[in-house]
């Protein structure tokens, strides 16, 4: 009997434990899902991407394709 009152607290406790560790990784995710969204908007701009990433200066002259839509 008092071993079925432990196994009861104990699952008790790792629910809720897993409960909040649950709620953190999801809002982790969600933390980085947006950043990843945001760091992709900011290398779609030209201007904020040749200060965000070094390969452009190393890649040399972009191809001017005239009459390409």
């Amino acid at each position: 009997m008092h071993s079925k009152k432990k196994a009861d607290a104990y699952t008790e406790l790792f629910l809720t434990f897993s409960d909040r560790v649950e709620l953190w990784i999801k809002r982790g995710i969600i933390v980085l899902v947006a950043l990843l969204l945001l760091s992709q908007v900011a290398l779609s701009v030209p201007a904020l991407r040749h200060v965000l990433a070094s390969a452009d200066r190393h890649e040399g002259v972009p191809i001017q394709r005239i009459g390409a839509h």
